[in-house]
């Protein structure tokens, strides 16, 4: 009975989990800890740990919570690790995509129920947000990204994609008639300046290699997270929840790449390798998609949102250089490790001044 895990035992833990990253009151926890047989005195140790998160004022949890944005961008950041896996294994571009989102519906569905019911409610006019956000996040922006991740090295592409600030500050102007000072106008041209010392340009001989597409693509990435970014703060602004917009993304993407993906390829590697399969696509999931979204935002709950966007942004590359570093021997030289700190520092300075 201790050993053997029933699918009671697995509710009441998946349910814990929940409540403590979602900040949800204590009394769901006793409430299924009690049912489930265990100690009085776990119990309480356990729902005083879940109310002190809850207490935006306490200075401990505060001072935790500061590494919830980097535990964010460090999981956005090794990302192409699991592209690379996929490719590996012959998933074209459309398939990888599909692969992460299709695990991601029963998931953020699982969330949803055990977070309030009522966040699966979607007003009819606000669909095309959510299929906005669908095209430009789940589904353009992962097309380009994947393609640079495959053409360049996990840093620069990654590093490339952090620029979708830049981006955001030149659609602001237009749309809402934001302006550029000299501060801003200074960290753009020094973001895009350290992508180019990563990309090895400024190098003699054999510099670190690149390529054109790979280049265009991962500009095209941040400038799709760009419209992503816009896109999910006017539907934020809305009063949906994150899990609302991720669970309706995951089912939309779903939905709209399914005619589109390579079966026999997706089939054939859960049929063939089914261990393999399960935990790369899950963890694919889970660790890329759903954990580093949790972490952002019970990160914002704490932490000002200009400090959040800071540590994110720097966490994101210097993950993704470690990644290539560690796993691919990807070791740029002096000029692009100068490269990541420039865009790192560019990009904060702009964050913090918007």
């Amino acid at each position: 009975n201790v050993i053997i895990m029933t699918s009671d035992s697995i509710q009441i833990m998946v349910r814990f989990m929940v409540c403590l990253l979602c900040c949800r009151c204590a009394f769901p926890v006793r409430y299924y800890f009690i049912r489930s047989g265990l100690g009085w005195q776990v119990i309480d140790r356990l729902c005083y740990t879940t109310r002190i998160m809850n207490d935006t004022r306490n200075t401990t949890i505060r001072r935790m919570a500061i590494l919830l944005p980097i535990l964010a961008g460090t999981c956005w950041g090794i990302a192409g690790i699991f592209i690379r896996i996929l490719d590996g294994v012959g998933f074209d571009n459309l398939t990888i995509i599909f692969s992460r989102n299709i695990i991601g519906v029963p998931l953020s569905f699982l969330l949803i129920l055990m977070t309030g019911k009522s966040q699966l409610r979607m007003k009819p006019r606000d669909l095309s947000w959510i299929l906005g956000i669908t095209l430009s996040g789940s589904i353009a922006l992962m097309f380009a990204y994947n393609i640079a991740v495959m053409e360049l090295s996990l840093s620069l592409a990654a590093i490339l994609l952090c620029t979708a600030p830049v981006f955001v500050l030149l659609v602001s102007v237009p749309l809402f008639r934001e302006k550029i000072n000299l501060k801003k106008a200074i960290c753009m041209v020094m973001a895009f300046l350290g992508c180019a010392m990563l990309s090895g340009v400024f190098e003699l001989g054999d510099g670190f290699q690149w390529s054109s597409l790979g280049l265009f693509m991962g500009l095209a990435s941040a400038a799709c997270n760009a419209v992503f970014l816009i896109t999910s703060k006017i539907i934020a602004d809305k009063g949906y929840s994150s899990f609302s917009v991720c669970f309706y993304s995951f089912l939309f993407t779903t939905i709209m790449l399914a005619p589109f993906i390579d079966w026999d390829v997706f089939l054939g590697y859960i049929a063939d390798t089914p261990a393999q399969a399960s935990i790369v696509l899950l963890t694919q999931c889970i660790v890329t998609s759903i954990l580093p979204q949790v972490a952002y935002i019970v990160g914002l709950r704490y932490v000002e949102a200009g400090t959040t966007a800071i540590l994110e942004g720097g966490a994101e590359p210097t993950a993704a250089l470690l990644a290539g570093v560690i796993v691919y021997s990807e070791v740029p030289s002096l000029i692009g490790f100068a490269g990541v700190v420039v865009t790192v520092v560019a990009l904060a300075v702009l964050a913090k001044a918007k």
